[in-house]
């Protein structure tokens, strides 16, 4: 297993991509916290899952853009891990809004949860890390990132913020045998996506040249590769998974 007796923390992991990374790295012989914020019982899903596998799932709420709440989950991992090896910040909330129709509030939300959630449990956990000398953050982004979109500038802006943070991060890891990569999904079938209606689908598909819509698993694959040994020369790196719909 590429991930044997490593201790994983995903964030946001109680469905979706967070949750086919979570399972994947259970697969791959990793323990793994399920952070959550609303999705309780989905998340203890989750761990439950994981359990059936044969590893230790564990489920900790935490509003990752709470600096008070990423210290008590921090706490809670250090007394029944001892820290973690693998950081995958995946939690990430988006609305549907024009630019004039976001207003501070929800301005501060998305950017406060897609990239201060991302720094805030990436400092939180890398003091362990960094002792040890081992490490893996995974940041997920998006192809949004990218391309831009007409209809979410601040999920656009915190999406773009996480790449730029995730090369500053591994530059100033790297000293320390932590590598910082990100994932970029284009379009996955997740909770996300389900409201997308059928003409917005086939528009969608006529975009990607695989010519189908990617899965979770697509994106956990590429998570378990970034936080293998196989990946050990990889750092500051985004990882664009999108059938092809955009090519860097």
């Amino acid at each position: 297993m590429l991930l044997a007796n490593k201790i994983a923390l995903v964030t946001g992991a109680s469905r979706g991509i967070g949750r086919a990374i979570a399972i994947e790295l259970a697969r791959e012989g990793a323990d793994v916290v399920v952070n959550f914020n609303q999705s309780e019982e989905k998340a203890e899903e989750v761990a439950h899952a994981i359990e059936t596998i044969g590893r230790r799932g564990l489920a900790i709420k935490a509003d990752v853009s709470r600096t008070d709440q990423i210290e008590a989950m921090r706490k809670q991992v250090l007394k029944e891990f001892g820290g973690v090896q693998v950081l995958v910040n995946n939690a990430g909330v988006h609305h549907h809004l024009k630019s004039w129709e976001i207003d501070e509030t929800e301005w501060r939300r998305v950017l406060g949860v897609n990239i201060g959630g991302v720094f805030l449990c990436s400092r939180m956990f890398s003091p362990e890390m960094r002792e040890n000398k081992w490490g893996r953050i995974i940041n997920i982004s998006s192809i949004i990132a990218f391309t831009g979109t007409d209809h979410e500038a601040h999920y656009g802006a915190s999406k773009s913020a996480v790449v730029g943070l995730t090369k500053s991060l591994a530059l100033e890891l790297a000293p320390y045998n932590i590598t910082v990569n990100a994932i970029a999904p284009g379009w996955i079938e997740t909770d996300m996506t389900a409201t997308a209606t059928v003409e917005e689908k086939k528009k969608a598909l006529e975009l990607i040249p695989l010519r189908r819509m990617g899965e979770p698993e697509d994106i956990a694959h590429a998570a378990v590769f970034l936080a293998s040994e196989r990946a050990s020369f990889i750092t500051g790196q985004t990882i664009h998974v999108n059938g092809g719909e955009v090519m860097y």
